[in-house]
């Protein structure tokens, strides 16, 4: 559960000494929020969950909590997040980390691409080093995975110990993490060990050489298909260059006992890094699209941070912010305001609320706008393709997962797809014929609403071809009862939008204005693929 996206929070909120900002993750079991120390220090600030029925932190929970707070202290080293401080007997119990503003190597593999020989020995070098610190304060971590080290430009970041143990502690079944990255002992519900985490490295290494986990099918398919790949060492390891052979092969070895140590992983790194140019931070070593990438995401991450700063404490001084960059969202130029008024009305615009609940199409409204980069909109690719569906009913809440509630469905029928809010206020089941999914926009783009005071809007622009499939949706949709007049736009298993559609929409470019702050715009246009 790790996050660097910050969403608005309550303001005067306090775990101990920090000063919540907003939050930056929610799972099962707790939250992560951004929080600052009097001093200015950012910290991530990790708590737990209250328990539904008696509204306090069960006391499973909170033993479970303090183990993790107790293991996490432990370990010290350059390459991991740092506890800064503490308290597992407080009445909500909390832990506070170093605040890492970097991507994650599972986002920049799937936004950048695979890495380069040269710049994965570096990688490893920083992950095998983490663990070395990690050993030697005597845990294994069991989730060493892509989305679980973060990379700033001085090197990776191993963070999450939510299921790491001990080395000397007695368990007669370990627990599994990511099973696409798991060790095949992990699977069998063996003992774990430090040549686990070894596995887990080089099952990390293999996916940024290679862009898919090292199992059969890439670790994709229904979980216990996951699982017993794992469990029997089905391993798939084509399309790994011979010059990553021995630094990647050995990590992966069925026998956990054949397995290099983190340490001698990382002398193997530096005798191959040894032979290059001396080389203090990433930029010599990674992809020139991976360091655009991390110092973007840094640069966004730290304007996050100062608008929750302020939106905390308005009179706090603002601290620096770095140059803007293709994502920043730009305030309105004057001049636009008296744009011909022939200009206004071309576009079609769908009023939407993030929350789930929709409102009235709005065609040719006033606005201010000035896009984030001059010389129109680009071609741009969503993190996942963006899925447009009739809505066919809704629910308050997040969606079930039980399949004895999911509804039923005519014979000869695709069986229906249900889609929970971000926010997780509405479930929305939808209409998959006459829908689309897109894979590539012409441009994305946000506005200031001239009505709306400091509301943002985020534009997309279709291409001609997906421009024609949406207009026939809004066709379909527009008069039908509520909650059948809107439409569900989809990523994954997130609803990102469901706007009502008053009329049938014509054109390329439509307005999807949602009422965001400013951050929120630019997490929902990163998420359709700005960059």
């Amino acid at each position: 559960m790790h996050s660097n996206r910050v969403k608005q929070s309550q303001p005067e909120r306090h775990f101990g000494p920090f000063t919540v900002l907003g939050e930056l993750a929610s799972g099962g079991m707790g939250r992560v929020y951004l929080a600052a120390s009097a001093g200015g220090r950012t910290v991530a600030v990790k708590t737990l969950l209250v328990d539904d029925a008696s509204g306090v932190v069960a006391q499973a929970d909170r033993r479970r909590f303090a183990r993790e707070v107790a293991l996490a202290q432990r370990v010290q080293g350059v390459y991991t997040a740092s506890v800064v401080a503490a308290d597992a007997q407080a009445p909500m119990p909390w832990m506070a980390t170093e605040y890492i503003a970097a991507p994650s190597l599972r986002d920049l593999v799937a936004s950048c691409g695979t890495l380069q020989p040269q710049a994965l020995y570096w990688v490893a070098a920083g992950i095998a080093e983490a663990l070395v610190s990690i050993h030697a304060a005597g845990l294994v971590h069991r989730d060493v995975k892509p989305s679980n080290v973060l990379l700033p430009i001085d090197g990776p970041r191993v963070i999450d110990f939510g299921i790491s143990h001990a080395i000397d502690m007695t368990r007669t079944q370990a627990v599994l993490g990511t099973v696409a990255f798991a060790a095949p002992e992990q699977a069998q519900g063996q003992a774990t060990t430090p040549a686990s985490d070894v596995f887990s490295l080089g099952a990390t290494l293999f996916h940024l050489a290679v862009g898919r986990a090292p199992y059969r099918d890439g670790g994709s398919g229904p979980a216990m298909e996951q699982l017993v790949r794992a469990a029997t060492g089905d391993l798939d390891v084509s399309g790994l260059t011979p010059e990553l052979h021995a630094l990647v092969l050995p990590c992966l070895a069925l026998d956990p006992a054949h397995r290099p140590t983190p340490a001698q992983i990382l002398e193997d790194c530096a005798g191959q890094l040894r032979r290059q140019p001396t080389s203090r931070g990433g930029r010599h070593w990674l992809d020139p699209a991976w360091t655009s990438e991390i110092e973007r995401y840094g640069e966004r991450r730290s304007r996050e941070v100062e608008d929750a700063r302020q939106r905390v404490d308005p009179d706090a001084v603002t601290g620096p912010v770095g140059a803007p960059q293709r994502t920043t969202v730009l305030p309105p130029s004057p001049q636009h305001e008296d744009a011909p008024p022939g200009r206004r009305g071309q576009r079609g615009r769908l009023w939407a609320l993030c929350s789930g609940a929709a409102v009235v199409v709005v065609v040719g409204a006033l606005l201010l706008w000035q896009p984030w980069q001059g010389g129109g909109p680009a071609l741009v690719a969503p993190d996942e393709p963006v899925g447009f569906y009739a809505v066919d009913s809704k629910a308050d809440g997040v969606c079930s997962t039980d399949p004895q509630a999911q509804p039923v469905r005519a014979p000869g029928t695709e069986p229906a797809r249900s889609y929970t809010a971000d926010d997780r206020s509405a479930c929305v089941t939808v209409t998959t014929p006459g829908g689309l999914q897109v894979r590539q926009l012409d441009g994305v783009r946000t506005f200031e609403d001239a009505q709306g005071g400091r509301d943002w809007i985020v534009e997309v622009t279709f291409n001609s071809q997906d421009a024609a499939q949406f207009s026939g949706l809004t066709g379909q949709v527009a008069g039908q009862p509520q909650p059948r007049n809107e439409i569900a736009i989809v990523m994954g298993n997130r609803m990102l939008a469901n706007p009502v559609i008053m009329q049938r929409l014509a054109g390329r470019t439509i307005q999807i204005a949602t009422h965001l702050t400013t951050a929120q715009a630019r997490i929902l246009a990163e998420a359709l693929g700005a960059r």
